[in-house]
């Protein structure tokens, strides 16, 4: 019996695995399909031709001719096309499609570190967060331990299969060594994520109030309305005796397998919310945490030369806000593919090509995984274990 189980275990994990698999897969086709790594560009005849270099007076392109003699195919050779022969798209523009080496590069490299820069703090306000939350459970961190916690989580969500909830379960382990409270510790963690996500919708949802009714990000609305209902049932079901009683709530836990550490972690979240200073304090960190993030992913926009004006400052807030909401549901291998998915629905053509935009996920991938990587000093050394106190070795 305990074999079949474990064999059923093993089966939904293979699945579910499957599932993810084919959704990153399904997703990065979606979007690749289309990119090459070279340029191209549409005479007026419908030919599409690769071009190697732009002139003023027109493009050098490549062509293909049949080779005279025995044993030949086929030969390449460049020829000069003037402008009157490219063909033009609706807009009157040419029909030029700039492949990933040139749309990187032409982006400004400078202003690419400065976005690099600016997003130096963010996981100084995701430490600020969680030590704010593990003060709420009366677990002494210092701000410096939550900063080697939250790089080492961070560092591991990249080499975890699990998507950009992976390192969690490794943080979950390493806080847990600096107190006895160790399902509050777990449980905080949880938390942590939770207002993180919350204040990301909250971010989101008041760029989407700016921005009025937009079709491109309405079936994100949804999400949003989910999560706020999720989250006034889960209060109701904590602090409305009434709710908790017609839900046998105190019973239904304890039957629960590890039922005890269930009622903890109850209690750990009702003790959060009743210290709304602290929780406060937690969501503020957050809003800030993700403007400084999303200033730094703008700004990568305008880097990569994409279409800039002040209307599409919000335009690029409120898309990359939702793309990193899509990635955090764990459906597919660190948001691989999901993301990039939904880049191409909201901004192609309209704030810049295919090739920009798989650039701009790299880049908004590239900033995450950059100050991540004090992570591997913290994993590798060790400093995420808790400091022997002088006061503890002298006890000892």
């Amino acid at each position: 019996m305990v074999r079949e189980i474990g064999m059923n275990k093993s089966a939904r994990k293979w699945m579910w695995n499957g599932l993810r698999l084919a959704v990153c897969t399904a997703g990065l086709w979606w979007v690749l399909h289309n990119v090459t790594l070279h340029d191209y560009v549409t005479l007026t005849d419908g030919t599409r031709v690769r071009m190697t270099k732009e002139l003023p007076e027109g493009v050098m392109v490549v062509v293909e001719e049949a080779a005279t003699g025995v044993g030949h195919g086929v030969v390449t050779a460049q020829q000069f096309v003037p402008m009157e022969r490219i063909a033009r798209g609706a807009d009157g523009q040419l029909r030029i499609e700039y492949g990933l080496g040139t749309t990187w590069r032409a982006a400004n490299k400078p202003l690419l570190l400065a976005c690099l820069l600016i997003f130096a703090p963010v996981t100084f306000f995701q430490a600020l967060r969680f030590q704010l939350l593990l003060r709420a459970q009366e677990i002494g961190v210092t701000f410096w331990e939550s900063i080697k916690l939250c790089y080492a989580g961070n560092f591991l969500n990249f080499i975890t299969a699990l998507g950009t909830t992976g390192g969690d379960m490794f943080k979950m382990y390493y806080v847990s060594l600096h107190t006895e409270r160790k399902t509050e510790a777990v449980t905080t963690v949880v938390l942590d994520r939770i207002v993180g996500l919350y204040g990301l919708i909250l971010l989101m949802g008041s760029l989407a109030v700016v921005r009025g009714r937009d079709p491109k990000i309405a079936y994100l609305q949804y999400v949003v309305a989910a999560v706020i209902v999720a989250g006034m049932i889960a209060y109701a079901a904590l602090f409305s005796e009434r709710v908790r009683t017609a839900l046998n709530l105190h019973r239904l836990l304890a039957r629960l397998p590890f039922g005890s550490h269930w009622q903890r972690a109850e209690a750990a979240t009702r003790r959060l919310v009743r210290h709304k200073r602290l929780l406060l304090g937690a969501l503020g960190s957050t809003v800030v945490l993700q403007v400084v993030a999303l200033a730094a992913m703008v700004l990568s926009a305008r880097a990569l030369e994409m279409v800039w004006s002040r209307s599409s400052v919000y335009d690029y807030a409120t898309y990359l806000a939702g793309g990193v909401v899509v990635a955090a549901v764990p459906i597919s291998f660190q948001g691989l593919g999901t993301m990039e998915a939904f880049y191409k629905h909201a901004l192609l053509d309209s704030h810049g090509t295919l090739a920009q935009l798989l650039c701009l996920a790299m880049v908004v991938r590239a900033l995450n995984l950059f100050w991540s990587l004090p992570g591997v000093v913290v994993t590798m050394t060790g400093a995420y274990r808790p400091r022997i106190r002088e006061e503890d070795v002298q006890f000892a």
